[in-house]
C-alpha cells in the first residue's frame, strides 16, 4: 500500500518516511511491516521549517479456513466432525454449507448426503472471507442380513443357505461352519448340522458383517425292505417285524387283511396277504413303509377235507 497516497491535501514529493518499520519505496507491506503511525517529513528551505504529516496504519486479521480435506465414512457409521477433517490450523467460528444441512458441524451418514461441504469464515474489511472444503465419500454399509434357521431331513435334497438369511443380505460373502460349504448349499448327505456363518467383507471404513443360519437335521425313519413268509395253517404265530429286510426301526404300526396284535401273524385267527409296516416321521422327513407278504399253506387234515369235498361233488354229477 502506497503511504503517500493516504496523505490528505497536496503534499510535496521528495519527503522521507519514518515509523515502526523501515519504509521502502514509500509503501507499507503488511507481510513484513508493523502497523502504527508512519510520519512523512519534508525538509524546508531556510528560513522555511520542516513540515510533517502522519499516516496511521491499522491491520485487521485475515481469517484462516484451513486447507481442503476429505473423509470416507461408512453408511451405518457414527457422526464425523467435519472441522477436524480440514487441513492446517483453521479458525473456529465459521459456518458450513453443503448437500445437506449441517447440525453441530458434524456429518451424520444416517441423515445426510455425501458430497462437498464448505467451511466459510467471514472477515472484517479490507480482508476478505476465507473458505475450505471437506469432500465426504460414503461407502455402503456392509449387510449380511439377519440370522435364520432351517430344519432339514437327513436324506433330503441340498438347501441354499443364503435363502435362509433374513433381511436383504449382500451377495458375494463367504460361508463357514462345521462342514465346508460348496456353492452356498447345505447337503445333509455329506455335511454336519450346526451353525453356519455368512460373512461379507466391508469396504473400509465399514467393518465386516456376519449373520448365521442354524441347521437342524431330523432323522428319516427306516422301515426296512419288503419281505415275505410262508406259514402253515396250524402253525404258531410269526413275528412279522423279523421278516422285514434291512435294519428297520422299531415303533411302527402294522396294517393288513387282519388286525395285528403284538406285531405277530397268527394263522389260527388271521388271513394271509400283504401286511404293511409304517413309521411316522418328523417334518420335513416323510413316513416310511415296507411290507411282508404272508402265504399260508393248508394243513394235511384241511387238504384231505377239501379233496373229499371235491370227490363227492364229482360223484353227484
Amino acid at each position: 500500500m502506497n503511504l503517500f497516497a493516504q496523505l490528505g491535501g497536496t503534499p510535496s514529493a521528495g519527503g522521507a518516511w519514518s515509523g515502526p518499520s523501515p519504509v521502502v519505496g514509500g509503501n507499507y507491506d503488511p507481510a513484513t511491516m508493523t502497523a502504527g503511525v508512519y510520519t512523512y517529513t519534508v525538509t524546508g528551505v531556510a528560513p522555511c521549517a520542516n513540515a510533517s504529516a502522519a499516516v496511521t496504519v491499522a491491520e485487521t486479521s485475515s481469517p484462516d479456513a484451513g486447507s481442503n480435506g476429505s473423509v470416507t465414512v461408512c453408511g451405518d457409521g457414527t457422526a464425523t466432525d467435519l472441522f477436524t477433517q480440514l487441513g492446517g490450523t483453521p479458525d473456529a467460528g465459521g459456518t458450513w454449507s453443503g448437500p445437506s444441512a449441517i447440525v453441530g458441524g458434524s456429518y451424520d451418514p444416517a441423515t445426510m448426503n455425501p458430497g462437498v461441504y464448505t467451511y466459510t469464515l467471514s472477515a472484517t474489511a479490507p480482508c476478505v472471507s476465507a473458505s475450505a472444503t471437506v469432500t465426504v465419500t460414503e461407502n455402503a454399509a456392509t449387510n449380511a442380513g439377519t440370522d435364520g434357521s432351517i430344519t432339514v431331513c437327513d436324506i433330503g435334497a441340498a438347501v441354499n443357505l443364503f435363502a435362509q438369511l433374513g433381511g436383504t443380505p449382500s451377495s458375494g460373502g463367504a460361508w463357514s461352519g462345521p462342514s465346508p460349504v460348496v456353492g452356498g448349499n447345505y447337503d445333509p448327505a455329506t455335511m454336519t448340522a450346526g451353525v453356519y456363518t455368512y460373512t461379507v467383507t466391508g469396504v473400509a471404513p465399514c467393518a465386516n458383517a456376519s449373520a448365521t443360519v442354524t441347521v437342524a437335521e431330523t432323522s428319516s425313519p427306516d422301515a426296512g425292505s419288503n419281505g415275505s413268509v410262508t406259514v402253515c395253517g396250524d402253525g404258531v404265530a410269526t413275528n412279522l417285524f423279523t421278516e422285514l429286510g434291512g435294519t428297520p426301526d422299531a415303533g411302527g404300526t402294522w396294517s393288513g387283511p387282519s388286525a395285528i396284535v403284538g406285531g405277530s401273524y397268527d394263522p389260527a385267527t388271521m388271513n394271509p396277504g400283504v401286511y404293511t409296516y409304517t413309521l411316522s416321521a418328523t417334518a420335513p422327513c416323510v413316513g416310511a413303509s415296507a411290507t411282508v407278504t404272508v402265504t399260508e399253506n393248508a394243513t394235511n387234515e384241511r387238504r384231505q377235507r377239501m379233496d373229499r369235498s371235491r370227490s363227492a361233488t364229482s360223484v353227484q354229477r
